[in-house]
C-alpha cells in the first residue's frame, strides 16, 4: 500500500505527513511508500495500473483551482478502483458536490479543526483502510491521555 498526499500548502502538507508517519508507527501500519506533493501531475504519474488499493489524501483546492482535487480523484478512480480517497480541505461547502464526481470518497476532513480532532479523523481513515485490506489480525492496545484503554482490531498487510 502506498499513501499519497496532494496538498499545495507546504505547512498543511507537512502537518498531514507528520500525523500519518506517527500513526504508521503507533498503529504498526505497513506502508510501501508515502508520497507527498503539491503537483497533481506528480501524483498521477506515480500511479501504477497493476498495483492499487492505495490511500489518497487530497486537498480540493490546488493552486487556486477550487475543484482540482475532485478532478484528480476522478483520474485516480480510473486507475485504482479500490483505493481510498479522503478529501482534506477548508472548503466544507463543497462536500455535497463531491458526490457529483462519483469518486466514492471515504471521508471529508476539514483542515481548520483542532489538531487532535484532525489526527483522529486521519487515524479513523487509516484504520478503516487496514481493516478492509489484508487478512492478518492484529490487536493494538492504546492508552489515552485520560488513562482509558482502547483496543483497535486491525487487519494489516505484512
Amino acid at each position: 500500500m502506498k499513501l499519497f498526499i496532494l496538498e499545495d500548502d507546504p505547512i498543511q502538507r507537512e502537518r498531514l505527513e507528520t500525523i500519518i508517519t506517527k500513526l504508521q508507527d503507533t498503529l504498526q501500519i505497513f506502508c510501501e511508500q508515502l508520497i507527498a506533493t503539491h503537483d497533481p501531475e506528480v501524483l498521477l504519474s506515480r500511479l501504477d495500473v497493476i498495483d492499487s488499493h492505495h490511500v489518497y489524501f487530497l486537498d480540493l483546492e490546488i493552486n487556486h483551482e477550487v475543484r482540482m482535487g475532485l478532478e484528480v480523484a476522478q483520474e485516480i478512480r480510473k486507475k485504482d478502483l479500490h483505493g481510498m480517497i479522503v478529501f482534506v480541505t477548508t472548503h466544507s461547502e463543497l462536500a455535497p458536490k463531491t458526490y457529483a464526481y462519483k469518486v466514492s470518497a471515504l471521508d471529508f476532513i476539514e483542515k481548520d479543526q483542532p489538531n487532535e480532532a484532525f489526527s483522529q479523523q486521519v487515524e479513523a481513515c487509516l484504520v478503516t483502510k487496514c481493516s478492509l485490506w489484508d487478512p492478518v489480525n492484529v490487536s493494538i492496545y492504546k492508552t489515552s491521555a485520560k488513562g482509558t484503554l482502547k483496543v483497535v482490531n486491525l487487519l494489516l498487510r505484512r
